[in-house]
């Protein structure tokens, strides 16, 4: 709770000094972040923690120059949400998606976690569907045009920051700042986590039920572009 405090009384403080020190547009938008991140951001898991789950991941995507006869080509970076359960739909309305750790949103400025959150829209995830975040709504929609279950599962808007292919963390927090997810990957094929430029450019959770932060339960999608919107193509249980 301390570390939490600690973290809301920073961000406001840091908004209010850009408030009244810098120009009239800095002012304006450090008022939007302190009404955005006024309350703490917590390193804890929230209550309602799995309510969803990201379930595949597209960080590196294949160029003109390397692609092949089939392949999905520039797409940009793009995430994909479940909602595992079999009766409850969860409104996802307000969510974010980072990929800050609880550290850096307590040490970075006010204007870089603004580069670095996405808020989702108005959306009510189905039980047993999913949604994909992409950085470029636009780019998405041109490179998976003719695959219907990946634009019908797009969500509005662009998150802008990219995935780093070395890996990183990625966070769903809900509309009270608590974590509802929290996956830390490794990319390029480093260790036992699985290398997507030898298959279908996309990192696949093999098993709804595994541990998401465990590599073994990941796997490079057989699938050329992934399967964005669907059920994975190594799938145990779903």
């Amino acid at each position: 709770m301390r570390a939490r405090a600690e973290l809301h009384d920073s961000v406001v403080r840091r908004c209010r000094v850009m408030c009244l020190r810098r120009a009239p547009f800095a002012g304006t938008f450090a008022v939007a972040m302190l009404m955005m991140i006024a309350r703490p951001c917590s390193a804890k898991r929230g209550t309602s923690y799995g309510v969803v789950q990201v379930t595949e991941i597209c960080y590196e995507q294949p160029d003109d120059s390397s692609a092949i006869e089939g392949d999905v080509v520039g797409s940009n970076d793009w995430v994909e949400i479940y909602n595992p359960s079999k009766t409850v739909s969860v409104d996802l309305t307000g969510f974010a998606l980072t990929d800050l750790s609880y550290s850096e949103l307590r040490k970075k400025r006010p204007e870089t976690v603004a580069r670095h959150w996405f808020k989702i829209p108005k959306l009510v995830l189905a039980p047993k569907s999913f949604a994909v975040i992409a950085r470029d709504e636009m780019e998405f929609r041109k490179a998976y045009a003719g695959h219907d279950q990946a634009i019908e599962a797009l969500v509005r808007g662009s998150f802008g920051f990219g995935l780093n292919n070395k890996g990183e963390t990625l966070r769903i927090l809900d509309t009270a700042n608590e974590t509802v997810f929290e996956l830390k990957y490794k990319g390029g094929g480093k260790g036992p986590w699985p290398d997507t430029r030898e298959a279908g450019h996309s990192l696949e959770l093999i098993d709804a039920r595994l541990d998401p932060n465990d590599p073994y339960s990941w796997i490079a999608s057989l699938q050329s572009g992934g399967t964005p919107g669907e059920v994975n193509s190594v799938a145990v249980a779903w």
